[in-house]
């Protein structure tokens, strides 16, 4: 690979240093926040900062290519826990002397955590960390103990280190404070939002194209995320059990650990790609999102985007996300209530129809540009603290 050059400190440009791991890795939710924020503050903020990209290896002033699908992820979760733990711990060590090359090659002025918790800074260098959710810490059963532990010997030694925090949430941002007791005052809320090239209502070919590849009935319920307990795929077919319902269930994303499959009356895509999510959620009758806990849940704003009617649960974030555009289900593990909106939701046309007129303006009350704006606000309050 050839040799990166250094980039030079400009006293009116900042140099951000931000970790894009996550654009190499498995294609979830932080993925597309680090690519939509990231291509949103280069189009807004190009002019006043220069931003470089680490990728675990090297740091480019390019963002890295979007991940394929990888089994790497797959092969660590089947191993036993203490394998798992330490080829992560390995894989880390790895990428810290990586990333402390990259401090020593380059000029930085501001670092930027996106993903579980920061690297080791030297003392002095400003940083601001993204925090998604405190599911790793809060509800450690709905997790692989490999992972749990890890995040245990990292997270809270590292938040001494963090100049500024962002939080997706506005339940995130009061998770914080209530567990690691972060003053809300040092706490900014930057909002998920969709990404209008891929999430917008398809015309009727798009749909029937994407129906025949994956060759789906005329009616389903979509469930979208990945196969994390938490997610609650398994109240589902519970849920239709109850109401009687004999309409299929199409699960899509990563399989993870609990495989949608696994629970009967779901038939599982896998992972699709990003082109065929819009035309997947207006095909469906709605998304069925029962999860128990969520930093923001991106998949209920998508799919209002492309006019699919959203089921989910009160918990956690989901209220701040569906706004009142969704259906909500009280408890997340009533599989008798959830089976009775499912049914009502599946033969009322009307109903359906409200739904996807409040799911457009609701998913029209985010966006990346304001996230960017927001973000950009708390980099440069790290670099340079308002006097107090």
């Amino acid at each position: 690979m050839a040799a990166i050059p250094d980039i030079p400190k400009l006293p009116d440009r900042p140099v951000v240093l931000v970790n894009a791991i996550p654009l190499v890795q498995v294609a979830t939710g932080i993925c597309r926040y680090v690519r939509q924020v990231y291509a949103a503050l280069e189009r807004r903020h190009g002019h006043d900062a220069r931003f470089l990209y680490f990728d675990g290896r090297t740091a480019a002033p390019v963002m890295p290519a979007p991940a394929a699908w990888s089994s790497r992820v797959e092969l660590v979760r089947r191993l036993p826990t203490p394998l798992a733990l330490a080829a992560r711990l390995a894989l880390h060590a790895r990428r810290e002397l990586a990333f402390a090359r990259v401090l020593r090659r380059h000029h930085v002025d501001v670092y930027h955590e996106t993903a579980f918790f920061p690297f080791r800074v030297p003392r002095g260098l400003p940083t601001v960390f993204t925090v998604h959710d405190l599911s790793l810490q809060r509800h450690p059963q709905w997790h692989p103990q490999e992972r749990v532990l890890y995040g245990r010997m990292f997270f809270r030694r590292r938040l001494p280190s963090v100049t500024r925090f962002l939080s997706v949430s506005e339940f995130t941002a009061r998770e914080l404070t209530a567990w690691a007791g972060v003053a809300p005052e040092r706490i900014t809320v930057t909002p998920l939002a969709h990404d209008p090239v891929l999430f917008h209502v398809p015309d009727a070919a798009r749909v029937a194209a994407v129906r025949a590849q994956y060759r789906l009935p005329e009616r389903f319920f979509l469930f979208l995320g990945s196969g994390d307990p938490r997610k609650n795929v398994a109240i589902i077919p519970r849920a239709m059990a109850h109401a009687g319902l004999e309409t299929p269930v199409v699960a899509v994303g990563w399989r993870g650990w609990d495989d949608p499959a696994s629970h009967g009356r779901v038939r599982s895509l896998g992972f699709v790609p990003d082109a065929d999510l819009a035309a997947l959620y207006a095909a469906a009758l709605a998304l069925v999102y029962p999860s128990r806990y969520e930093g923001f849940g991106l998949p209920v704003l998508e799919a209002m985007a492309c006019g699919c009617p959203v089921v989910t649960t009160r918990t956690a974030s989901l209220p701040e996300a569906g706004g009142d555009a969704a259906l909500y289900l009280d408890s997340p593990d009533d599989a008798t209530s959830l089976g009775s909106l499912l049914r009502r939701l599946a033969g009322d046309d009307a109903l359906r129809a409200r739904c996807r007129t409040k799911g457009l303006a609701q998913a029209a009350r985010f966006s990346w540009d304001r996230t960017a704006d927001a973000t950009w606000e708390a980099l440069a309050e790290a670099v340079s603290p308002s006097p107090v």
